[in-house]
C-alpha cells in the first residue's frame, strides 16, 4: 500500500480553510524525543515540510469547527495538552506556505500578492543568484532504473571489502615512495597538467554525481533531474535527490547523501593502488590526476559539514536533525541577544542543554567558517572579472552575504533596546569603549616578519676547478688552516711538468753558448724563454697549490656533499660542504613596508626557530626595499614564506619579490639548535602603533593602487 496519505482523507469540512488536493502526507522517521512525525508534500513547488504529533493530531480533526473545539478534543482523546493558540499558529503556518485552498476574496488577494513577492527582476535574480544558479540538463530516472540491475554488485558488502583493501594497499605503497609521489604534483604544474587535472575532476565529479543518483534510485526515490551548477560562474554537476525526504529511514537518506564522497574516496583508492604498481607513462600521469584531485576535493571540501555540500547532509542524517544550520542559527542568535543583551529570549526549540550548546558552538564555528569562505569569494570575483564588474560583485558579496546578516541582527537588537536594562547598556557601552581604545590607542608594538638565521661567518667551499678527490675531511670540527678536501688535476700537474722541462731544456742550451759565433744574441732569447716557461710552472703550481682546501677560520662543517667520495671526480665550481663559525649568529628578517619605519637599530627582538625562541638586538634596518632573494629556501617556489614573480626583462629565470620587504639584520644571543641556516619567524619591539592604523594605510594603498582603470 502507498504510505502516501491524501490529506483531504483527513478534513471532511475544514474550519480554517481546505489544504489543497495535491498535497500528499508521509511518515517519516521518529523525532529525537521518540515522538512520531510527518512529511507533508507540496508536489508543484517540490518542497517538503516536516510535522510532528501534535500537528497532526490536529489536523485529524480539522473539521471541528473551530480552534478552541479542535484543542479541545484533541487534549481529551490524547495525551497531548493543546491550546487553540497551538491551532491558530499551525493554521498561520499552513496559509503562509501556501498550503490552503483560497476560499475567499482576501485569500485571492494574498495569493496574489504571494506570487506578485515572489516575481523577481532580473537585477534582483542575479542578486540572488549569481553566487549559485542551477541549470537542467538531463532527466535520467528512467536510464538509472536501466542501469541499476546491472550495476547493483556495486552496493555488496564484497565491493565494500575491496575498496577498503584497495585504499589500504594503494596508501601504504604510496607512502614508500612518497619522494616520487610528491615531485610528480610539482612536476604537473604547468598548462598541460592544468588541463589533466581539469579532465581529472570532471571524470570524478560525474562519478560523484552517478553514485548519488544510482543509490537514491535503488531506494525508490526519483531523481528529477541532473545539470550543471554554477557556482560564482564555475561550473560544478549536480543531482537533484531532494524526494529523499520521503525515506522515513535515515539510514537511507544517509546513504544517498554519503554516496558521492564514498563513490569518489574508491576512485581515489582504487586510483592510488594503480598509480603505485603502473610504469611511468601516460597511464600513470591519468592515474595521479585521479587520485590527487579525489582525495583532496573530497575531503577539503565535500566533506565540509559547513556549507551545503555532502558533508552537511550526511551530518544532518547522522544527527537526524533536519535543517541544521537554520535550527543552529536559531540558537545563536538566542544566545547572543541573551547574553549580550541581558534578554530572556526564549529558544528557539526545547532541547536538552548540552544539545542546545553544542548547536550554538556549531553555529558560531559554521559562521566564522563562512565568513572566510564569503570574503575569499569576494576576493575570487574581484581578479576573476574584469576590474569594473569584479569591484561590483565583490560590493555585492561584501554587502549581501557579510554586511546585511550582521545588519539584520543588529536591528533586531534595536528593534529589542527598550527591553534591556540600564546596567546592562552601561556594560555594553564600556566594553564597545574598551574595544574602541584597544583598537584606536597605540600600544601594540610588535612587528613580525620571516626569514632566515644563519652564522655571522660562512665560507661556502667549492672546487675552484674541476678535479679528483684525493682526502676529505676526518671531521665536522675544524681549525684554521686545517685541510678541508684536496683535489688533484691531472692537466695541472702535467701543466707543471711540461713548463718545467721546457726551461730546463732553454737551461742546458744556454751552457752550450759559450765560444760560440752570436752567442750572446741567442743567449738573451734563451733567457726570456727560460723565464717564461718558469712563470708558466709558477703559475700551474698556484693552481695545484688553490685545489689544497684549507680552512680560513675555525668552524664547523655542514652540508657536506654526500656524494663527494674519494676518487670522484667534481666539476668546475661544485659546492663541496658549508664552514660555518659557530660562535656569532645572525637572523636575517624580512618585514612589510608599512612596518619598517617603526623598527631602529638597538631594538629588542624574539627569533623562533621550530620552538625555540631566541633573544637577539636589531643590527641594521635596509633603506632600500628587498629586490631579489639571497637564499632560495625563502622563495614560495621552493616552499618558503615569501612570494615571487618572474622578471618581466630580459633576464629570464630570475624572480623579483612581489611585495614590498625590507630587511632586518638581528643578532642572536645564542646558537639556533641545530646551528645551521633555517627558516625562522621574529617578532621585533618596535615604536607603538594602534591596531586600526596598519589596517588603514593597508586599506589606502590597496585603494590607490586598484583605483586606475
Amino acid at each position: 500500500m502507498d504510505r502516501a496519505v491524501n490529506l483531504q482523507q483527513l478534513i471532511a469540512r475544514p474550519a480554517f480553510g481546505r489544504l489543497r488536493e495535491e498535497l500528499r502526507l508521509l511518515p517519516a522517521d521518529e523525532n529525537r524525543d521518540g515522538s512520531p512525525a510527518w512529511m507533508i508534500q507540496d508536489p508543484v513547488a517540490n518542497r517538503f515540510f516536516r510535522i510532528g504529533w501534535m500537528d497532526f493530531e490536529i489536523l485529524a480533526r480539522w473539521d471541528e469547527g473551530s480552534a478552541s473545539a479542535i484543542a479541545q478534543s484533541v487534549s481529551s482523546e490524547t495525551t497531548l495538552q493543546v491550546q487553540p493558540d497551538d491551532v491558530e499558529s499551525l493554521e498561520m503556518f499552513l496559509r503562509q506556505h501556501g498550503l490552503l485552498q483560497g476560499t475567499g476574496a482576501a485569500d485571492v488577494d494574498q495569493m496574489r500578492e504571494r506570487a506578485k513577492a515572489e516575481v523577481k527582476g532580473f537585477g534582483q535574480w542575479l542578486l540572488h543568484n549569481y553566487l549559485f544558479v542551477r541549470i537542467p540538463l538531463v532527466r535520467p530516472q528512467d536510464m538509472l532504473a536501466r542501469l541499476l540491475p546491472h550495476l547493483r554488485w556495486l552496493f555488496s558488502s564484497a565491493m565494500v571489502m575491496a575498496v577498503v583493501m584497495a585504499s589500504v594497499v594503494g596508501l601504504a605503497l604510496v607512502l614508500h615512495q612518497w619522494d616520487t609521489f610528491a615531485s610528480s604534483f610539482v612536476d604537473h604544474l604547468t598548462w598541460h597538467g592544468a588541463l589533466g587535472f581539469t579532465l581529472a575532476v570532471i571524470f570524478a565529479k560525474t562519478l560523484h554525481e552517478l553514485g548519488h543518483a544510482l543509490t537514491a534510485t535503488r531506494y525508490g526515490v526519483r531523481v528529477a533531474h541532473m545539470g550543471v551548477a554554477m557556482v560564482v560562474m564555475f561550473p560544478m554537476l549536480y543531482t537533484d535527490t531532494s524526494e529523499s525526504w520521503k525515506l522515513s529511514n535515515p539510514r537511507q537518506r544517509l546513504a544517498i547523501a554519503s554516496a558521492g564522497i564514498l563513490t569518489e574516496l574508491a576512485l581515489a583508492g582504487f586510483a592510488t593502488l594503480l598509480w603505485s604498481l603502473a610504469p611511468d607513462g601516460s597511464l600513470r600521469t591519468a592515474l595521479f590526476f585521479l587520485a590527487t584531485t579525489s582525495w583532496v576535493l573530497t575531503l577539503a571540501i565535500n566533506a565540509s559539514p559547513f556549507m551545503r555540500f555532502d558533508g552537511y547532509f550526511i551530518l544532518c542524517d547522522l544527527l537526524n536533525f533536519p535543517n541544521l544550520h537554520e535550527r543552529a542559527g536559531n540558537f545563536a542568535r538566542a544566545w547572543l541577544r541573551r547574553m549580550v543583551l541581558g534578554l530572556a529570549t526564549p529558544w528557539p526549540e526545547a532541547l536538552a542543554a548540552p544539545q542546545r550548546r553544542w548547536l550554538i558552538a556549531f553555529a558560531l564555528v559554521t559562521w566564522a567558517y563562512r565568513f572566510v569562505v564569503f570574503l575569499g569569494i569576494a576576493v575570487l570575483v574581484y581578479l576573476y572579472f574584469f576590474k569594473l564588474l569584479g569591484i561590483a560583485l565583490m560590493a555585492v558579496e561584501l554587502g549581501w552575504f557579510i554586511a546585511r546578516p550582521i545588519y539584520l541582527e543588529l536591528k533586531a537588537w534595536w528593534v529589542q533596546r527598550e527591553s534591556v536594562t540600564a546596567r546592562r547598556k552601561w556594560m555594553a557601552g564600556l566594553a564597545a569603549l574598551i574595544v574602541l581604545l584597544v583598537l584606536l590607542l597605540p600600544w601594540h608594538t610588535a612587528v613580525q616578519g620571516t626569514g632566515v638565521v644563519r652564522a655571522v661567518r660562512q665560507h661556502l667551499v667549492f672546487s675552484p676547478k674541476a678535479g679528483q678527490v684525493k682526502s676529505m675531511p676526518a671531521r665536522t670540527q675544524v681549525a684554521e688552516g686545517d685541510l678541508l678536501f684536496a683535489l688533484a688535476a691531472p692537466d695541472l700537474r702535467s701543466g707543471v711538468n711540461r713548463a718545467q722541462a721546457s726551461a730546463d731544456a732553454r737551461a742546458q742550451e744556454l751552457l752550450g753558448l759559450a765560444g760560440v759565433k752570436d752567442g750572446e744574441e741567442r743567449r738573451a732569447i734563451l733567457e726570456s724563454e727560460r723565464e717564461r716557461f718558469l712563470a708558466e710552472a709558477s703559475v700551474f703550481s698556484s693552481e695545484q697549490s688553490r685545489m689544497q682546501l684549507v680552512a680560513p677560520f675555525a668552524g664547523k662543517l655542514a652540508d657536506i656533499d654526500p656524494q663527494v667520495k674519494l676518487g670522484v671526480w667534481v666539476q668546475h665550481r661544485q659546492p663541496l660542504a658549508v664552514l660555518i663559525d659557530t660562535s656569532q649568529w645572525n637572523a636575517e628578517i624580512f618585514v612589510a613596508e608599512e612596518d619598517v619605519a617603526r623598527i631602529r637599530p638597538g631594538d629588542r627582538a624574539k627569533v623562533y626557530v621550530g620552538l625555540r625562541a631566541i633573544n637577539g638586538k636589531v643590527l641594521q634596518v635596509d633603506t632600500s626595499r628587498t629586490a631579489s632573494l639571497a637564499y632560495s629556501m625563502l622563495d614560495a617556489t621552493s616552499g618558503g614564506p615569501i612570494v615571487t614573480l618572474p622578471r618581466t626583462d630580459e633576464r629570464n629565470g630570475e624572480r623579483v619579490v612581489r611585495d614590498g620587504l625590507y630587511r632586518v639584520r638581528i643578532a642572536l644571543e645564542e646558537a639556533p639548535p641545530r646551528q645551521q641556516m633555517a627558516l625562522c619567524t621574529a617578532s621585533i619591539s618596535g615604536s607603538p602603533q594602534s591596531l586600526l592604523h596598519g589596517v588603514f594605510d593597508h586599506a589606502a594603498s590597496v585603494l590607490i593602487r586598484e583605483s586606475g582603470f
